[in-house]
């Protein structure tokens, strides 16, 4: 039933952000523009998103290092292509997907990678924040009238100092190692022995996946591959510009494609699957409002990124994925 009801959840809100971008948006205008789209600029945007998997699975595998020293790139990549297709199915599915492929073929145990994972992404959400920081900046009155119904200052800067505490409480954490797990876990314990117990375990988890960070190769790594990772995100961006004319048309360079991509980011947060609705609510709304795009080139614009880079999710994680799925299935 809890999981029922999570699927549903998904899909409302994926059908709610479907009817908000599509809603004013006249269809005829629509299908031409897609029709007008040079698909070379989109194939080289779709590959630019699955190249992304490489830096990715190079800071992941920093962070197994500690847990597990044998474990290659190119595994952690197709773990990570496990992922990517596993969200697009059921949102947030892919992390665990992607750690129980890579425990598969490489048993360390499930809850040692989980924590890699758990870090990992919380390096991805400190990275769009910094990023959206910098947006925010330079067009903060532009995002306020685009988006007054989400608030999206307001979350940033409530978001922000809570990731910056969590990283700088863990590094502090794994610093004293178990001596100040046992300070946390004695002043937790005088409001609740069962919630210490449960938080410390957890806590655990985490400075187990963070234990790579504290060298230099660790920290020179991450730097690198996170550079790297969000580069060709931004040039997944900025590559369909030429697709739709809109650089030529609307004069958008690569800091208007790090503000496209900032923003539409967000839609994959909302726990919509794969993102869908929500991305073309956030990509197109932004074209459209901050530099008048008109709604149905937008829109066509946000289409097709979003869908080439599904396919492409699915193209290379699906057949992992459905193997996975194959295999525990066997197993059980």
């Amino acid at each position: 039933m809890k999981t029922f009801l999570k699927l549903a959840a998904s899909l409302v809100l994926m059908g709610g952000f479907l009817w908000a971008a599509f809603r004013d948006v006249n269809g005829t205008l629509l299908v031409e523009a897609l029709q007008t789209a040079n698909p070379l600029w989109l194939l080289l945007s779709a590959i630019a998103v699955i190249v992304s998997g490489l830096p990715r699975a190079w800071r992941w595998r920093i962070l197994l290092l500690p847990v597990a020293s044998n474990i290659s790139i190119r595994s952690a990549f197709w773990a990570v292509m496990v992922a990517y297709a596993g969200n697009v199915v059921f949102p947030r599915a892919g992390e665990v997907a992607r750690a129980l492929a890579l425990e598969r073929d490489h048993p360390t145990g499930i809850s040692a990678i989980l924590a890699t994972v758990i870090v990992e992404r919380l390096l991805d959400i400190l990275t769009l924040l910094i990023i959206f920081g910098v947006v925010l900046f330079f067009a903060r009155e532009q995002i306020g009238a685009a988006f007054p119904q989400f608030k999206l200052e307001q979350v940033a800067l409530l978001t922000l100092p809570i990731i910056l505490f969590a990283f700088v409480f863990l590094g502090l954490l794994s610093a004293r190692g178990e001596r100040g797990l046992s300070i946390f876990h004695r002043l937790l314990a005088r409001l609740s022995p069962r919630m210490a117990d449960g938080a410390t375990h957890i806590l655990r988890s985490f400075l187990q996946g963070m234990r790579a960070i504290h060298t230099v190769e660790g920290y020179a790594g991450i730097l690198v591959s996170t550079l790297i990772l969000n580069s060709l995100y931004l040039f997944a961006m900025y590559l369909p510009f030429y697709s739709f004319d809109l650089s030529y048309n609307y004069n958008l360079g690569l800091f208007e494609a790090m503000v496209v991509m900032t923003i539409a980011t967000i839609g994959f947060v909302v726990p919509a699957p794969g993102g869908i609705g929500s991305y073309h609510f956030f990509c197109a709304g932004t074209l459209h409002h901050f530099y008048h795009v008109p709604p149905e080139t937008a829109l066509a614009f946000a289409t097709s990124v979003h869908a080439v880079a599904l396919l492409g999710f699915l193209l290379f994680g699906g057949p992992p994925l459905i193997n996975l799925l194959w295999h525990k299935k066997e197993k059980k």
